[in-house]
């Protein structure tokens, strides 16, 4: 009698157990899906590479209207996905009306209208709604309303990577619903508005998406130990500038440009100021004030100047020659110390004609009361007789600090008693709605912030009294000085406005009382 145990087939066998193996995959795959899809039977999230099989199957699907909201932008990988033959058919049998985000500029302006332009020969119906840093209207990621009752949205992703979320939840459709009134009001009210004003500033909106990584990485090898700003390089402060610029989180000259623009555009076509010092500069905002106020108010050509830009470090200055370059402009850039004359061979600043205007923003805080003196002196030498400085110095008595009584909602948006914490909820607040069009993941933009916020330093040179008599002991006559709120970086503070003159011997120019 065999009592050998039976032959097993081995193939028999590996394919038992690859069937296992199999199983188990399927059973992974599963589970993946659960965890990314979700289990609501009102919600369904599509990779970002099915985004065609998805506008395929629902556009035909639409019954009555397709309301959407579309970030606009020449680089963004959603800028032209609305824009396709799909959505344009749908357009001739289907009411399909689209709200465009666009980064504002002149630039995207135009190439905004050439977009809607497009839209109107196939029955379109398009409008922009220009945003900034700190104010969009809704998360610029692509929204789509369909028939008032399934929304159909693209969640945040490295470079638009992120999935599509198609719902029907009541809450989704709800929020959806008033972030496109909330845009149809303002397009209604932008249309009643019969007084057609350019902006007193530069729009810069547009011009930050593009350079602030570029400076980011610029920095890095650009930045060398500034006195002014810390003990090593600089890198932290002007690597992450930008970005904080365009979320509005630093101070600039945007917090102030009535002033600048009304000032600059003064000094320029009605004292003829041609020759032009910007004195310290974080970055191209304060240039593009100036070279913007050098455009008449008709459609005359623009004023030529000479423009010089003076900076203890040479990244703001390759900021300013990227900026003007585009703009087929010539700048000269001085990396120089300007409380400095070069003829001792230091890095001083010494050139050999003085300025019709010093403009500055912000800059005397960045020393103690003795080295703001030190620049007073220089910015009077520098300047000839009747030339004038245009700028602005924190008040620090001023500061509202968390705790003391003053009205909430002036300062509504700190809501942390650390102010640093709440710098960084605040630029993670305003970011999130950006995450598709920055190329900056949110947590190193975060910890930028936070660094920048710890390590920032303005320098109190006391209350408005006692910054005008700093100017006035450095043979300065104030022809303006006006003290202004503003929101400020991590408290809210105000801002003396400050017009000052070189005195004009030849005229004897009369100071005002």
């Amino acid at each position: 009698m065999n009592t050998d145990p039976p032959q097993v087939d081995p193939c028999v066998d590996a394919m038992a157990l690859a069937g296992d193996l199999v199983k188990g995959a399927r059973q992974a795959l599963r589970m993946h899906r659960v965890s990314s899809e979700g289990t609501d039977p009102f919600s369904v999230r599509v990779p970002s590479d099915a985004v065609e099989e998805l506008v395929l199957n629902l556009s035909a699907r639409v019954e009555n209207c397709v309301e959407q909201i579309v970030p606009f932008a020449p680089h963004s990988p959603t800028a032209n996905a609305f824009s396709g033959l799909i959505w344009q058919h749908v357009a001739r049998r289907r009411a399909v009306h689209r709200f465009y985000l666009v980064p504002s500029s002149e630039d995207n302006q135009r190439r905004v209208q050439l977009q809607i332009t497009e839209d109107r020969r196939h029955d379109l119906q398009s409008e922009p709604v220009e945003v900034t840093g700190d104010s969009a209207q809704a998360p610029m990621n692509t929204l789509w309303l369909i028939d008032d009752r399934v929304v159909v949205r693209q969640e945040p992703g490295p470079h638009g990577s992120g999935p599509w979320l198609v719902t029907g939840r009541p809450a989704e459709v709800a929020r959806a619903r008033t972030m496109i009134q909330a845009l149809r009001d303002r397009v209604t009210r932008r249309a009643e508005d019969t007084e057609d004003e350019e902006p007193a500033g530069p729009d810069l909106t547009a011009w930050l998406l593009r350079s602030a990584q570029m400076l980011h990485h610029v920095a890095q090898m650009s930045c060398t130990e500034n006195r002014l700003i810390g003990e090593d390089d600089c890198a932290w402060y002007h690597g992450a500038w930008q970005f904080l610029r365009f979320f509005n989180m630093v101070s600039s000259p945007t917090w102030h440009t009535e002033f600048y623009a009304q000032q600059i555009r003064t000094e320029i076509h009605e004292r003829t100021a041609r020759r032009i010092l910007i004195s310290g500069s974080a970055d191209y905002t304060t240039l593009a004030f100036v070279l913007r106020a050098a455009r008449p108010s008709n459609d005359a050509s623009p004023v030529e100047l000479d423009v010089h830009v003076v900076d203890l470090c040479r990244t703001p200055l390759l900021a300013c020659r990227w900026y003007a370059e585009r703009l087929g402009i010539k700048i000269n850039i001085h990396q120089a110390d300007i409380t400095r004359k070069s003829d001792d061979g230091s890095e001083g600043f010494d050139p050999s004609e003085p300025f019709d205007l010093v403009v500055a923003d912000a800059f005397l805080t960045r020393f103690d009361i003795a080295g703001a003196g030190m620049v007073l002196s220089r910015w009077f030498e520098l300047l000839r007789d009747g030339g004038t400085v245009v700028t602005t110095v924190r008040l620090h008595p001023r500061n509202k600090y968390r705790g003391q009584n003053f009205d909430l909602d002036d300062d509504a948006d700190h809501r942390l008693s650390d102010p640093v914490d709440d710098f960084e909820l605040r630029l993670r607040e305003r970011a999130a709605a950006w995450q598709d069009m920055l190329p900056i993941d949110l947590e190193t933009l975060s910890h930028l912030g936070r660094t920048y916020a710890k390590r920032m330093i303005s320098n109190d040179l006391g209350d408005a009294d006692a910054v005008r008599k700093t100017f006035e002991d450095h043979q300065f006559a104030l022809m303006e000085e006006t003290a202004a709120p503003v929101r400020g970086e991590l408290f809210g503070t105000e801002y003396l406005r400050v017009v000052a003159r070189r005195p004009d011997r030849s005229s004897a120019e009369a100071v005002p009382d």
